[in-house]
C-alpha cells in the first residue's frame, strides 16, 4: 500500500531566507552551548521549567517589517517631473542625481536622514506637502520638514488607498495617491487631481 502526503505550499524566497536565518541562529546557539570540555547542561529538578516562546503580536511584527522596508530605501532627495503623456507630468519627490522615484519620506526628515548631506530633501518633502494640500484638502505648513502633521496627512491617504498607515511616503503610497499635474508646454497646472500611476 504507497502512502500519500499531502502537497505543501511553496514558500516565498522571503519566507525561506527567513527560515533560513532562524535556522542558523538556533545551530548557533545550540553550537556555541555546547563545547568539547563541558558537558551540556541537563536541567535539575529544582529549577523552574522555562516558559515556551510565545509569538511577536502582528502589530510588531508589521511595524518591524516596515521599519526594515523603509531603511532598505534611500531618502528622496530631489524632486523631477515624471512623464505622464505627452503634454502633462507630475512633480513628485526623488532620489538624488536619478531618474528613480523609488524612494521614501519619513518622519524626522529635517532635512537630511543619516550622513549623507547630497542632494535637496527640503525640496522634495515641500513637493509632497504641496500635492496633498491641493489634492486631499489639507492645511499642511509648506515647511520642508516631514514632521508631525505630515505624517499624520500620510496616514489618513494610506488608510484612504486602503495601505498600511505607517505615515512613511514611500513607492506604494506614491503609486496609491493622486497627484496635480503640470504642464511644462503651457506652463500650467491642472484643475483637479487623479492617480496616473
Amino acid at each position: 500500500m504507497a502512502l500519500s502526503f499531502p502537497s505543501l505550499p511553496k514558500l516565498s524566497g522571503r519566507t525561506v531566507a527567513v527560515l533560513a536565518a532562524a535556522g542558523a541562529l538556533a545551530v548557533g546557539a545550540v553550537a556555541a552551548g555546547a563545547s568539547k570540555d563541558q558537558p551540556a547542561a541537563s536541567p535539575s529538578m529544582d529549577a523552574p521549567a522555562a516558559a515556551p516562546p510565545q509569538a511577536a503580536p502582528a502589530a510588531d511584527t508589521n511595524s518591524a517589517r516596515t521599519a526594515a522596508a523603509a531603511a532598505a530605501l534611500p531618502q528622496c532627495r530631489s524632486a523631477m517631473l515624471v512623464p505622464v503623456n505627452r503634454s502633462w507630468g507630475i512633480p513628485m519627490p526623488s532620489v538624488y542625481g536619478s531618474a528613480s522615484t523609488y524612494c521614501n519620506l519619513m518622519y524626522g526628515d529635517d532635512p537630511h536622514r543619516g550622513s549623507t548631506v547630497f542632494g535637496d530633501p527640503d525640496t522634495a518633502i515641500r513637493i509632497l506637502q504641496r500635492n496633498l494640500n491641493f489634492c486631499y484638502g489639507t492645511k499642511l505648513a509648506v515647511d520642508g520638514v516631514y514632521g508631525s502633521n505630515t505624517r499624520a496627512v500620510v496616514k489618513t491617504v494610506q488608510r484612504r488607498h486602503k495601505l498600511v498607515a505607517d505615515g512613511i511616503y514611500g513607492p506604494k503610497t506614491r503609486s496609491a495617491m493622486n497627484w496635480r499635474l503640470y504642464s511644462m508646454a503651457t506652463r500650467s497646472w491642472s484643475k483637479g487631481c487623479s492617480s496616473p500611476l
